[in-house]
């Protein structure tokens, strides 16, 4: 628990100071600068969130890359694409997110829960992560390639500052991979008070103490013979189903810190716990931060815009849990 909880406080204080000196904005702006058509600019912004959330996790992509989005497409003249992209992006940001152990806080902690390795995880994620970065190319591809003017971006990169915070980056991916101690995020919190405290004050504890809350609740349980019992067999019937379908229900980071002291199928629910992060809207947290912000952009047209959400998160799922079914009875996971 310790050292999951270490990993995200570092992963948000450092990602938040990046944020403060425009670095993810200004890498953001430069490649979207360079696209001309609407078809290129949707690509553009879906498949940068796709990444982003490979090395900031979902929920920090997500809050980087939605005001910019919407900025862009007024510019652009494509504001009638906002909804259709913002649900691109949701999708992208919950899906990409899963080829890294540090891209989602339930990929943080069944990363340090089952003590896996890096080859590990990756050969896992490979074919869901293949399957969802081919799903979100081919949905975006039905926007029309219709030509518009270039966007000019205010923002620079404080380039001193950002090179220091990316060297704590880099030390905080160190200690989620297990190269270094948990300990050492002491450093990323020393630097940070000193050079931008800022960024301390910014970080989302309220998450954190979510987090603990999920721990000591699934210490409790696996008290509880009972409890233990019951959702040991649960998840022994079908883990990937089950871990999938609870989190359209329970959200995918509870589901995840719930279920891992009662199965050994690790596998299995760290896919599970992936790809059920489409759906519902609650299926991953991060998804409300989309509603919210579509919301304050559009006010009165959120039901519209569940509708939307939820076709093509449905229809996302339903293509990953086919297909990954499928791998699991041909023994490919």
């Amino acid at each position: 628990m310790l050292i999951t909880l270490t990993s995200v406080f570092c992963l948000l204080a450092v990602v938040r100071a990046l944020e403060g000196v425009h670095f993810f904005s200004a890498v953001a702006e430069g490649i979207i600068g360079l696209l001309r058509t609407r078809r290129s600019l949707v690509l553009g912004l879906v498949l940068l969130t796709l990444v982003a959330s490979m090395i900031i996790t979902n929920d920090m992509a997500l809050l980087t890359l939605l005001p910019l989005t919407a900025v862009t497409l007024r510019a652009t003249g494509n504001d009638d694409l906002l909804a259709f992209v913002f649900v691109m992006e949701t999708v992208a940001a919950n899906l990409g997110g899963m080829i890294t152990p540090f891209g989602s806080p339930q990929n943080l902690y069944l990363y340090q829960f089952y003590a896996l390795g890096i080859g590990d995880f990756l050969r896992i994620m490979a074919l869901p992560f293949a399957v969802s970065a081919v799903l979100v190319v081919l949905t975006c591809l039905f926007v029309r390639r219709t030509r518009h003017e270039p966007v000019v971006f205010p923002h620079e990169v404080a380039w001193r500052p950002a090179l220091l915070h990316l060297a704590l980056f880099a030390l905080t991916v160190a200690i989620v991979l297990r190269i270094v101690p948990w300990w050492a995020g002491a450093v990323v919190v020393a630097v940070l008070l000193v050079v931008d405290r800022a960024a301390l004050a910014k970080v989302d504890y309220l998450l954190l103490v979510i987090l603990a809350g999920f721990f000591v609740v699934a210490e409790g349980l696996s008290r509880v013979p009972a409890v233990a019992t019951a959702l040991g067999d649960l998840l022994a019937h079908d883990p990937l189903l089950v871990s999938t379908f609870a989190s359209q229900v329970l959200s995918n980071v509870p589901t995840a810190v719930l279920a891992a002291p009662f199965t050994d199928a690790h596998a299995q629910l760290l896919i599970g716990v992936n790809i059920g992060g489409v759906g519902t809207i609650i299926a991953s947290l991060a998804s409300l931060i989309t509603l919210r912000q579509y919301a304050a952009l559009r006010p009165g047209e959120s039901g519209a815009f569940l509708r939307l959400f939820t076709v093509v998160n449905v229809g996302f799922l339903v293509v990953l849990v086919v297909v990954m079914r499928g791998a699991v009875e041909a023994g490919w996971v």
